[in-house]
């Protein structure tokens, strides 16, 4: 089977949430600049922050607090691994932090860059393609390839993750 690059697919992903409904694509124009602006910040400071939950010291409560708690939440994460339910992920999201905590000495993100499409003044999708560098606890330095695609909500005044997918290539190992 050949091997769809990683940032490949969160950028189909993201097209075809945005091709879904012709209704979202004329609301996102009906958005004012301002706004528009205001929504692509605040999308962009929830992918970093949920990247950066994964980091050492590892916040399993700060990750948590970024996704809806509604029937619409879903998550797919590379491997085949799907969660459609928010008390599924909230025993996860824990115990993938733990395994992290115990595998690896080092353990960060390298962005390389962000895509942000403002949907509508409550809906908005971002892609963000990085690098993750890391040691494991046996002295093994890899960078692999990574991507995660969200889409948010904005629920009363915070805006939230309902559908989430990420992913990430081969491993390169660094000699």
């Amino acid at each position: 089977m050949r091997h769809i690059p990683t940032y490949l697919c969160c950028f189909c992903i993201s097209i075809a949430l945005i091709g879904c409904d012709r209704h979202l694509k004329h609301e996102a124009s009906e958005v004012p600049v301002e706004l528009r602006e205001s929504i692509t910040s605040k999308l962009e400071s929830i992918a970093l922050d949920f990247l950066k939950s994964w980091e050492p010291p590892y916040d399993p409560d700060a990750a948590l607090a970024l996704f809806t708690q509604k029937e619409d939440f879903h998550l797919v994460i590379g491997g085949g691994y799907t969660c459609d339910n928010y008390m599924e992920w909230t025993e996860a999201v824990p115990r993938s932090m733990f395994h992290e905590q115990e595998f690896y000495d080092s353990y960060k993100h390298e962005i390389k860059y962000i895509e942000t499409v403002v949907l509508s003044p409550t809906s908005g999708v971002v892609t963000i393609v990085y690098i993750w560098d890391s040691v494991s606890k046996e002295g093994v330095h890899e960078r692999t390839p990574g991507a995660a695609t969200m889409l948010c909500i904005k629920e009363n005044v915070d805006w939230k993750i309902v559908h989430y997918h990420g992913s990430h290539g081969e491993a390169e190992v660094v000699k």
